[in-house]
């Protein structure tokens, strides 16, 4: 099933789409980025999977380019000139996925004549030698009903209509895990708890964000969702992962990929334990070594693929125990504060990668995590739920948060006491400050005064703001801070 909503959602998004997109890319000189993105194309739309690992050399090349120019081993004009070939490269590689792609999806006409061309290697000097001779037409496949080969829609439609004849129920199809009033006790000598959830959905392409203060439940519930630990009452189901009544806890753990926020130390080269996870999960010969480049490349792992484990930062341990979790393909992915040991950059790009697993069109991603970097996971979540005191507050649709407000928040920081803010904002009609730490303050207005109102006043009276942001639609208000 997971296969078919691909299918449907490549029928909306057509190849042209990431086309525009990676010239778009190229256009702005985002070029590490169009590099990775024409991996993610190759892996959605290429007909032959050898065209997949063929656009790993074009992020391989990019990163000498890159090295020569920081050497300056290579002259100006000749390090243009090699980014200018790149760049052409790109863009044929691109339209040959294209043309491959149209041509093998042609709706009346079926070809032979593929399997002589699968290995056949990219071209980059003649882009012409990449042409496909198809062969002749197999006999067209006849519709019972108007003689006319069923389209790509059409059979699509119709493994639907099998589906909704099986015993799994069309509405529980896209949902990876169910969770029904469960509840954890922890009791001893220090403290009582109890983390309570009465509701939680996780779906295919959608990234769910667990946010709130340390110590309030929220690691308990992913290691329950993980299958790493047992609830105390209720129910962890996972219907996109149990298709059949005889798929056991076992396999269903294979299809999840849990990442603690302590990462357990590897031993041996790094690259080693990828390619070891990914023969454990049936992924032997020459598909292993596929996988493995693939997945450092496309995470920017390959200059420490050799180290050891004490001989890379903690972010790129985050980041390669992503890769681990990943080269086997599993279908929910459970992350514990990654960002924590990110820096700011790093932050971005790892969240940009997640938001693209999620997307992905040829195997879409469920991905829940914890943070603590409320703004930035805020940036590309679909679903919030805000845990506090082992209870759940919020718990649903990101864009729904901060509809039914009464007024407005922001916060910001500038060199003013709380008094001297009061004393500025009579002038607005604010209804409540709070100080949060030095200098930083989060204030409540009326549903009419916007940012800009707010920002203006300070402009006017000549007050310089460090820090400002609109948080009335953020899960920021709902954290304790000082009255």
């Amino acid at each position: 099933m997971q296969v078919m909503e691909a299918e449907l959602e490549k029928l909306n998004r057509q190849p042209e789409d990431f086309r525009q997109e990676i010239e778009g890319l190229i256009e702005d000189n985002q070029l590490d980025l169009a590099t990775k993105r024409v991996m993610d194309f190759a892996e959605y739309f290429a007909v032959y999977k050898e065209r997949k690992y063929e656009a790993i050399n074009f992020q391989r090349c990019y990163c000498e380019l890159r090295e020569n120019k920081r050497k300056s081993s290579h002259s100006e004009d000749t390090i243009r000139k090699d980014f200018s070939d790149l760049t052409l490269s790109i863009l044929e590689f691109v339209d040959l996925i294209v043309e491959e792609y149209r041509k093998n999806h042609s709706s009346r006409t079926t070809f032979v004549g593929i399997e002589e061309h699968k290995n056949k290697p990219y071209s980059k000097s003649n882009p012409k030698d990449n042409t496909i001779n198809f062969g002749k037409k197999l006999p067209e496949r006849e519709n019972t009903e108007n003689k006319i080969p069923k389209t790509g829609l059409e059979q699509i439609k119709e493994l639907w209509q099998k589906q909704k004849q099986s015993n799994i129920k069309k509405s529980n199809v896209n949902i990876v895990a169910n969770v029904r009033n469960i509840t954890k006790k922890y009791s001893g000598r220090l403290t009582d708890f109890q983390l309570s959830v009465s509701k939680l959905e996780l779906k295919f392409g959608e990234i769910t964000s667990l946010v709130g203060e340390n110590g309030n439940g929220k690691t308990t519930l992913l290691r329950i969702i993980a299958g790493e630990l047992q609830q105390t009452s209720g129910i962890v189901e996972y219907p996109a992962l149990t298709e059949s009544k005889e798929n056991s806890r076992y396999k269903i753990k294979q299809q999840i990929a849990y990442i603690p926020q302590e990462l357990p130390q590897w031993t041996g080269l790094l690259v080693d334990n990828l390619h070891f996870a990914a023969a454990i999960h049936g992924i032997r010969g020459k598909e292993n070594k596929g996988e493995v480049d693939f997945i450092i490349w496309r995470l920017g792992l390959d200059k420490y693929k050799n180290a050891t484990w004490n001989e890379v930062s903690g972010g790129f341990k985050m980041r390669f125990s992503l890769a681990k979790a990943l080269v086997h393909n599993p279908r929910l992915l459970i992350l514990d504060e990654p960002l924590a040991n990110l820096d700011v950059n790093t932050q971005l790009l790892f969240l940009q990668d997640l938001r693209d697993l999620a997307n992905s069109l040829a195997h879409p991603k469920t991905i829940l995590l914890s943070s603590q970097h409320l703004y930035e996971v805020e940036n590309i979540t679909d679903n919030i739920i805000f845990v506090k005191e082992g209870s759940v507050i919020y718990n649903g649709k990101l864009e729904d948060f901060g509809k039914e407000i009464e007024e407005n928040a922001f916060e910001l920081s500038c060199n003013l006491s709380k008094n001297e803010l009061m004393d500025l904002l009579e002038k607005i009609s604010y209804t409540q400050i709070e100080m949060v730490g030095h200098n930083q303050y989060i204030i409540k207005t009326s549903r009419n005064i916007g940012s800009n109102d707010l920002i203006k006043l300070f402009i006017n009276h000549n007050i310089i703001l460090k820090y400002f942001r609109d948080i009335s639609k953020s899960t920021r208000r709902l954290f304790r801070t000082d009255k």
